[in-house]
């Protein structure tokens, strides 16, 4: 690859729930990665040396408990301030729901949906890279128990009966999914792992989702990639 160097910013919120597919998908671009850890790492370079994309992912947090944890009114911040300056991110659950909430738009409890389900794409959503999905018979990973109004002048590319805002655009530049299509099926059991005592409190056997995972998870972290892929050449990426 020759010209200038891109890289790709992403903030983790706990190690597992790393950029996955999403990662892969850049590297094939030839873009390095800078990995910043929410509430230890300083993340004032994300906004001083911005990257070509920024991707912020998910978490066991809420983006309203900022009284527990105050560092995330900086990572808000840092968000806004990306989305004032029109440069392309990525937002996986936590990361779609601090996106919406730096676009002003409200986060909240919602329907619980942890494990493989479908999420059903709007027109508008079978006009863009989620289309990709397809080829997975719409078939994702949910985890997560908040949701969010969907912020002004985005466009609703997804929804399920229980989570209306599934997925949602800010023109080119913004794709924010609050399911997890990044996920490689080889960590599963690192979420497993990591979530055993939400698993266990919402009655899930993890032993569902492993074996789920065996059967889909492949075909669906390769729809992933072609649709993250379809996503950076549209973004510029």
């Amino acid at each position: 690859m020759t010209g200038k160097l891109r890289r790709t910013d992403v903030i983790q919120h706990v190690p597992f729930e790393h950029a996955g597919v999403i990662a892969k998908a850049v590297r094939a671009r030839g873009h390095e990665i800078r990995i910043y850890q929410a509430g230890v790492d300083d993340l004032t370079p994300v906004t001083t040396d911005p990257a070509d994309l920024l991707v912020v992912l998910g978490g066991p947090i809420g983006v309203y408990e900022t009284e527990a944890y105050p560092w995330l009114e900086a990572e808000i911040a840092v968000i806004r301030e990306r989305l004032r300056a029109r440069r392309p991110m990525i937002g996986a659950c936590l990361g779609a729901q601090l996106i919406a909430a730096a676009s002003g738009a409200r986060v909240y409890p919602g329907t619980r949906e942890i494990g493989w389900g479908p999420v059903s794409p709007t027109d508008a959503g079978l006009r863009s890279p989620l289309a990709a999905l397809a080829d997975a018979d719409w078939q994702v990973l949910h985890w997560h128990g908040d949701t969010f109004d969907l912020p002004a002048g985005a466009e609703l590319l997804a929804s399920t009966a229980g989570t209306p805002h599934q997925a949602y655009a800010i023109g080119r530049q913004v794709l924010a999914l609050q399911f997890h299509p990044e996920v490689l099926p080889g960590d599963i059991e690192t979420w497993l792992i990591g979530h055993t005592v939400e698993l266990a409190k919402a009655g899930i056997d993890p032993r569902t989702i492993r074996r789920r995972t065996a059967e889909i998870g492949a075909t669906v972290a390769a729809a992933g990639e072609r649709m993250f892929a379809r996503w950076l050449d549209e973004a510029g990426l």
